[in-house]
């Protein structure tokens, strides 16, 4: 079954009052790297094998990576992190994840030298595997 056919069920099978339980920041975002990120990575991982590349996916609570290694060196490195920031007093286009206390959380990718500031928060499964794409494609044609 796929994945949004999956969270259909999940959805429908829920009672009203399971609907409006939502989880608050730091939980909602933990199940964004579990849940979507690292299927993500480990989907990119197996496919780069293939193409003779050993790749490393490692993760916790508040960030996922994946490491792609050619011929013994990085060849590129990709991380997306949760970062916190204090409750904003302007209106989001889309609903942030605040906890309790008002911080807002942000899933974020970094590369092995810099941060980009891409917020990929409320990404799919599919879109994390197009943004990773977008970024290795520009290393590897910025590398050659």
């Amino acid at each position: 079954m796929s994945d949004w056919k999956k969270e259909l069920k999940e959805l429908l099978e829920r009672t009203p009052e399971e609907r409006k339980v939502r989880p608050e920041g730091p939980t909602r975002i933990r199940g964004f790297i579990s849940d979507i990120v690292v299927p993500a990575f480990e989907e990119i991982a197996e496919e780069l094998q293939e193409y003779g590349r050993d790749v490393e996916v490692e993760y916790g609570d508040r960030t996922a990576s994946i490491r792609v290694v050619k011929d013994g060196k990085e060849e590129f490195y990709y991380e997306v992190r949760i970062k916190a920031y204090q409750k904003l007093r302007f209106a989001f286009p889309i609903a942030p994840l605040r906890d309790a206390e008002g911080k807002t959380y942000r899933a974020e990718i970094h590369l092995r030298d810099r941060a980009l500031l891409h917020d990929v928060t409320n990404a799919t499964k599919e879109e994390m595997i197009q943004y990773f794409l977008r970024y290795y494609a520009r290393h590897l044609t910025w590398e050659g």
